[in-house]
């Protein structure tokens, strides 16, 4: 893993490209030298895979593009542009009959490591799948706005997933107290860190850690949409800016 570096699947070396059954996973993110860090695999699929079983993680998935389905145990889901899921530690999943598929899984560790316990909260039911679009939206950093898809209260207790809608300027320099993957999937513009511009596409992913400022520069006359998976759980909300002061929409607790 190395935080604020902007990837792709076309910008990967060939030792992070694998093959599971008919599907191409790019590791987009990987651990590397850190202990029960969040990873992700960029899958591209038409067709179908074998039943993996999700080991000390939880996974959760979102459909960037194309369509399938997606089987867990006696569960059958929809794969459509938009379809989020979320797969417990210790089940098997496998994708049938996809077309063009292109999606996300990030894998987020579960409380079997002292880390993860630390992280892991209290949940309320659980909920397999969602639709992108059905949720009401908050307000965050520059105008954004968020739409959270997973959290505790929909039985995720590992993390939260959302998706921003960054309008035309984007969102300033910030830094968040919590780990994050972030994946472009809409739109484009430029993410700054270290003093540096990267390219964003959709597609694009990169991952920010606890104090590293960034900033998501949205220079197209269309909202610039980016999918996070960030740990502990909490509000997408939950931002700073440079001087400490928490950013529009945050309030400490």
């Amino acid at each position: 893993m190395e935080p604020g570096v902007v990837y792709t699947s076309q910008t990967l070396a060939k030792d992070r490209i694998t093959r599971r059954g008919d599907a191409t996973c790019y590791e987009i993110v990987r651990t590397d030298f850190y202990v029960e860090a969040m990873s992700a695999i960029d899958l591209h699929l038409t067709g179908s895979t074998p039943s993996i079983t999700a080991d000390k993680s939880d996974v959760l998935i979102y459909v960037r593009e194309g369509t399938g389905s997606l089987k867990t145990g006696n569960e059958i889901v929809d794969l459509l542009r938009g379809t989020a899921i979320q797969i417990r530690s210790g089940e098997s999943f496998q994708y049938e009959k996809c077309s063009d598929l292109k999606l996300i899984e990030v894998y987020v560790p579960d409380a079997s490591g002292p880390f993860g316990r630390r992280l892991t909260s209290p949940t309320a039911g659980f909920v397999r799948s969602v639709q992108q679009g059905i949720s009401s939206k908050g307000n965050a950093t520059g105008n954004r706005e968020f739409e959270v898809l997973f959290d505790a209260e929909r039985g995720c207790a590992s993390a939260t997933m959302f998706v921003g809608f960054i309008p035309t300027s984007g969102a300033p320099a910030h830094f968040h107290l919590y780990d994050e993957i972030c994946q472009i999937i809409s739109g484009g513009g430029r993410l700054e860190t270290y003093g540096k511009k990267q390219e964003l596409v959709s597609g694009s992913t990169f991952a920010v850690v606890p104090r590293m400022l960034h900033s998501l520069i949205n220079d197209r006359d269309e909202d610039l949409w980016v999918l996070g998976i960030f740990r502990p759980q909490g509000s997408p909300a939950a931002a700073y800016y440079p001087d400490g002061t928490p950013a529009p929409g945050y309030i400490e607790v």
